[in-house]
């Protein structure tokens, strides 16, 4: 019952959906703020663990200052390792705020980036 309610009280007014793309981005926005720095090695397996989970798109990584986001230092190396093993059906994504990260994503063959 609450279900149909909230359905006909937030959804009835928006227009039909063929598709939802479902982005994990655990590895990136859920490890950027720990405390403790995890290796690469360590996000690579969760990442693994994630694909074999059937997660379909993963956000590996941010390309930003490792000065001030020290937890994504690790990303060109993951882009990189990612790339040597191959991607199974796995979509990977980085963020890239700036022009900067933005290049080194691109020089790295990162497909897709978030601004």
């Amino acid at each position: 019952m609450l279900s149909h309610f909230i359905k006909k009280r937030y959804f009835s007014s928006l227009p039909a959906i063929d598709f939802v793309k479902i982005v994990e981005v655990g590895v990136r926005d859920g490890l950027q703020n720990e405390k403790m720095i995890l290796p690469a090695s360590t996000k690579l397996k969760l990442i693994e663990l994630l694909e074999n989970a059937g997660v379909k798109e993963i956000e590996a990584g941010a390309f930003v200052s490792p000065k001030w986001v020290p937890q994504m230092g690790t990303t060109s190396e993951i882009f990189k390792q990612l790339q040597d093993r191959g991607h199974k059906d796995t979509k990977f994504s980085a963020l890239t705020p700036n022009m900067k990260g933005y290049n080194e994503a691109i020089q790295l063959g990162v497909k897709t980036v978030a601004v």
